[in-house]
């Protein structure tokens, strides 16, 4: 015998997710400059900012997932600590900082210290006029070199077997935060602290090791806070695996968030810490980014003047709409 679910379609879909409210931070306005520090996801969210108008950079070290990498790289950029050919290894023809992302490497040690020593001097002068750190933690697998024994950003490619792996303890990933927060206060005494759980799996460690992963850093985040009630938290992960809970908002890999996903995320980001003011001002800048984005098809050099005319046009009504704001995109003009 079939049987008819008496509920109304409309109220069968609402429950096909759990929907709920985010409590408003208001960590940040119009003139907001915003420090982003640990997984991809980070990098999504600040370049989407910096698309519209705001001023913000993203892991000086490079993608970073654990907490332990993310408190060495707050110290290191708050100490204004000074890399040199003793800080690298040698891998297959290049030289990597084990503190860093996989992107930082160079056939000479001396160019990659350059690099590294000023994207720290970048980030400390950053940090030291930012009103918000935004801290994106990934996994609380770490991957421990033996020889020198210490906790790495990346492995470069270097043999397994030259490294052990374990969780991090709830413990130690508090103390890693509380590292965060002190050496970011350290730079800006004033700066407001946010963490969250980035939302891509990490299912080459499997479901169960990806889920108990990131249990143990809701965990910690959430202990911590309640010690520290100064810092704030933006689920997130858990947006992903409760409102966007099927394979449908994730991409090809099952792992990362679709675009779309991504988009819906920043959309609750935004709604969360910004002010009815600075969420008007967004939707303006978005419609202008997709008026200047336009592609325009016609190759008479006339018609292309006049679309740049009117895109100067609108850049300026926006700006006279919002005179408080300080701060512009450079390329807009």
């Amino acid at each position: 015998m079939l049987l008819i679910c008496p509920m109304q379609s409309s109220d069968s879909k609402a429950h096909l997710s759990t929907q709920f409210t985010i409590p408003a931070s208001g960590i940040g306005d119009l003139n907001s400059p915003i420090f982003f520090a640990g997984s991809c996801f980070s990098e999504h969210i600040a370049g989407m900012l910096g698309a519209l108008g705001f001023q913000s950079i993203s892991n000086p070290f490079g993608i970073l997932y654990n907490p332990m990498s993310l408190a060495t790289a707050m110290e290191k950029i708050a100490t204004e600590y000074e890399y040199s050919s003793h800080d690298f290894v040698f891998q297959q023809g290049e030289f990597h900082s084990m503190h860093h992302h996989g992107s930082f490497k160079a056939q000479d040690a001396e160019s990659l210290a350059k690099r590294i020593n000023e994207q720290n001097q970048a980030a400390h002068q950053f940090i030291s006029e930012a009103s918000v750190a935004i801290i994106t933690l990934g996994t609380a697998k770490v991957w421990q070199l033996r020889e020198p024994s210490m906790v790495v950003g990346n492995c470069h490619k270097i043999p397994d077997h030259e490294f052990t792996t374990r969780l991090l303890t709830e413990h130690e990933i508090k103390v890693s935060l509380a590292k965060c927060v002190q050496y970011l206060s350290m730079i800006n005494p004033g700066i407001k602290v946010m963490f969250t759980i980035s939302p891509v799996k990490h299912l080459r460690e499997g479901i169960s090791a990806n889920l108990i992963s990131k249990s143990r850093l809701i965990s910690a985040v959430a202990s911590f806070r309640e010690e520290h009630p100064g810092v704030s938290y933006f689920p997130a992960y858990e947006i992903m695996t409760e409102e966007l809970r099927d394979h449908r908002f994730y991409a090809e890999d099952l792992a990362h968030p679709s675009q779309w996903s991504i988009h819906y995320i920043f959309r609750r980001f935004c709604e969360t810490c910004f002010d009815g003011k600075t969420l008007k001002y967004l939707e303006d800048a978005l419609a202008f980014n997709r008026m200047k984005n336009h592609r325009v098809l016609s190759k008479n050099e006339e018609e292309q003047q006049q679309w740049k005319n009117k895109c100067d046009s609108a850049l300026e009504k926006l700006m006279e709409n919002y005179p408080e704001k300080t701060f512009w995109t450079a390329g807009w003009r």
